[in-house]
């Protein structure tokens, strides 16, 4: 059989936070069933998934005639990947791990298990031991630990890019030792200094002299297989909420440092007996806990009540990946209860016993995902947009796109006495502002907003907020203040996360929002510091 000699980890081309309602689905669907061969519950599944929004029967191929659930099954694999699923080896039936109950429950958010699945994320593994994708068993090494330890070591200035990590580290980095690190981290820095490769990667990934014509589109294949990866790899580092996205590089996001070293250990343990999945898998996803003993020959009876509040929970996890719940307030109950449709009183009730903090950090992962996936995502960008500033930092909020001719969000604060306008650019690249879109903006966005966001008081600045921007932004920026006179700025989505994170903990008021949102220019860390 066939190894990859390089680092490989399951890919779906949905963004990465439907893992969330994925797993309640399978929650809902799959547990205690047989998986493998069962095309009716492949199907069940996938329509499951459908009503939850996350995909369609064509997305996944799982209705193309007699082939069952084909990109359900990668689905499956990707959730076993990850230690939150897995079949029981004497019968095949179904079962979450004890991470992924505690996910469902709401006892965990989604960002800490993520955090800690990946810290133990491991080569050898049982999805990559066998079969389709699996890799070569002389990989002993801890991957996501691995990169984000090259961001920490300081001659690499913390940033990685993502030819680095596509061409040389999941090559190379074959172990957690000192030798290896040291071995990659020096390729990496002679690469930047005389495009340097290592030996075993060029006739694989670059065009020379010598390059038969009939050898170029392998070598293209090899380039987009192994750029996919190394993307895949940055994905799942972006759910820690550890790292920022530049063009086409990783690194730490600044105040993550102390974070990421306790990411990082010393001497990482490995999960043994790859070869066995059942045993690994629940070793892998045991969460907290010392050890995995539930016996699945048990049945479990649950009462009325034990039922509701399964339900409730679920409904609560699902609810964070969409709105910041800052505390349970009666919106999130009134969701809750349409949702379930359990009495309201019980569920209010529950949810104050359970949850009385809220959960902002997994509608985070969300958010930034909307700014990435262009118009598949903008509506639902500019909506989440719309529920930050009405329920962190508690501004007039109206969302004005949908009226046409219109920005996208109004925002009006009486403590600060001043209304703002927003853009989302829901770009998969960096978004610059195009002669026409300067153009609404100068002359019917700005002029008009007293007619669409019925503003009380006046306009103190416009602005973009996107994954990031083309190299003219400033000047694009700069062009629209001298010929309105009315501030503006183009904001990070990485940045804007840090502000809304750090509202309260900073002090941060509307009077600073407005000065940062007024500088006429890209928005820089030095200006939320």
């Amino acid at each position: 059989m066939a190894y990859y000699n390089h680092w490989f980890v399951s890919r779906q081309k949905r963004q990465l936070t439907t893992i969330l309602p994925a797993l309640v689905a399978f929650s809902d669907i799959c547990v205690g069933k047989k998986w493998a061969g069962n095309t009716e519950l492949q199907l069940a599944f996938e329509d499951e998934l459908q009503k939850r929004d996350i995909t369609e029967h064509g997305k996944l191929r799982a209705r193309k005639q007699n082939q069952g659930g084909g990109g359900t099954r990668t689905l499956f694999k990707q959730m076993k990947d990850l230690g939150l699923v897995f079949t029981e080896e004497e019968n095949g039936k179904c079962r979450l791990t004890l991470i992924a109950e505690a996910i469902i429950k709401g006892d965990i958010t989604f960002v800490d298990a993520m955090r800690l699945q990946l810290q133990k994320y491991q080569y050898p593994s049982a999805a990559c031991w066998a079969g389709s994708g699996a890799v070569d068993h002389t990989f002993k090494v801890h991957p996501f630990q691995f990169i984000l330890r090259l961001l920490r070591y300081p001659p690499l200035e913390n940033y990685l890019t993502t030819d680095e990590l596509a061409y040389i580290v999941i090559h190379q980095a074959k172990s957690d030792d000192e030798m290896t690190f040291n071995a990659v981290s020096g390729w990496i820095l002679a690469h930047r200094k005389d495009g340097f490769l290592p030996f075993s990667i060029i006739s694989q990934v670059c065009v020379t002299d010598e390059t038969l014509s009939e050898q170029v589109k392998d070598i293209k294949v090899n380039q987009a297989a192994y750029h996919n990866i190394a993307n895949t790899f940055c994905n799942y580092l972006s759910l820690t909420q550890y790292i920022d996205r530049g063009y086409k590089t990783i690194s730490i996001r600044n105040g993550k440092e102390q974070d990421v070293d306790t990411f990082i250990q010393a001497k990482p343990t490995y999960i043994p007996r790859p070869d066995l999945t059942e045993n690994y898998i629940r070793a892998y996803g045991r969460g907290n806990a010392a050890k995995d003993l539930r016996d699945f020959d048990r049945e479990d009876h649950k009462t009325v009540k034990e039922l509701n509040e399964a339900r409730i929970r679920k409904e609560y996890v699902l609810l964070a990946l969409k709105t910041p719940i800052t505390g349970i307030t009666p919106d999130i109950v009134e969701t809750i209860t349409q949702n379930t449709g359990i009495d309201e009183s019980f569920v209010e009730k529950f949810l104050i016993r359970c949850y009385p903090n809220g959960n902002i950090s997994d509608f985070f992962l969300s958010y930034k995902e909307y700014a990435h996936m262009g118009t598949e995502g903008a509506r639902d960008f500019e909506l989440a947009t719309c529920e930050i500033f009405k329920k962190i930092i508690k501004m007039r909020v109206k969302h004005v796109g949908p009226i046409g001719n219109t920005p996208d969000v109004f925002v009006e604060s009486e403590e600060g006495q001043y209304c703002g306008i927003i853009d989302n650019k829901a770009y998969k690249n960096g978004y610059s502002i195009s002669g026409d879109h300067s153009r609404v903006m100068k002359d019917v966005y700005i002029p008009n907003v007293g007619i669409y966001g019925e503003a009380k008081h006046p306009l103190a600045f416009f602005t973009y907020i996107a994954g990031s921007f083309g190299t003219n932004i400033n000047s694009q920026i700069k062009t629209i203040y001298n010929e309105t006179g009315v501030c503006g700025s183009a904001m990070p989505v990485d940045l804007f996360i840090n502000i809304i994170q750090d509202y309260a903990e900073k002090g941060y008021d509307h009077h600073v929002l407005r000065d940062i949102f007024s500088v006429n220019r890209e928005v820089k860390l030095s200006d939320i510091l």
